[in-house]
């Protein structure tokens, strides 16, 4: 029988994920065999982005693939290097975490935190979109007075009392503005009228 004919009535089995090589665990995050890639999240000039799971313990990162050797000349194969050195020395909450990098068939591999909100961009355009001045697209002087100026669309009159507090702490006059003590007092009142205390 032909290998691309099937029996009458029989279904074509369903591809399953199988390794073409075994799990390395003395590798850790630095084997391929020890990641199941499950999709492609971003691409750059020299590089794709994809959400995988390193199989050792079932946890997801984000493996990016460099064609280090192909498509790179020297200076941007030593620019990609001082970024790796650059990603092993941050430690913080707030920076995409480091686990390794290794070369494999003929990529560079880069194992980092996946951040499940999505990338830098993303985010700063979800934060424009809930701005007040998003809908001007002035650009950083104009932003600035409005700021200044204390100049932004009022609250919904539903949140009268929040709005006269907000009002009031971005008077464009300092001296009008409320203390620290006010705010509080007033918080704690607020919060005392919603729970009905």
């Amino acid at each position: 029988m032909d290998m691309d004919t099937q029996p009458q009535g029989q279904q074509a089995a369903v591809p399953v994920f199988q390794h073409q090589k075994p799990l390395q665990p003395d590798m850790g995050h630095n084997s391929l065999a020890n990641f199941q890639i499950e999709k492609k999240i971003g691409r750059g000039q020299f590089s794709e982005v994809y959400r995988a799971r390193y199989l050792l313990d079932n946890t997801s990162v984000a493996l990016k693939k460099v064609q280090i050797f192909d498509l790179m000349d020297a200076k941007a194969r030593q620019d990609c290097i001082k970024e790796i050195d650059l990603l092993k020395q941050l430690n913080h909450p707030n920076v995409i975490k480091y686990h390794a990098s290794f070369i494999e068939d003929n990529e560079l591999n880069i194992v980092l935190e996946l951040a499940d909100a999505g990338d830098l961009s993303r985010m700063i355009k979800m934060a424009a979109l809930q701005s007040p001045f998003y809908g001007d697209k002035m650009n950083l002087y104009s932003l600035c007075k409005k700021i200044e100026q204390c100049d932004y669309p009022r609250f919904p009159p539903i949140t009268t009392p929040r709005r006269n507090l907000v009002d009031m702490c971005i008077n464009p006059d300092p001296e009008k503005r409320p203390d620290i003590t006010y705010v509080y007092d007033m918080a704690k009142h607020m919060q005392s009228v919603t729970q009905g205390i």
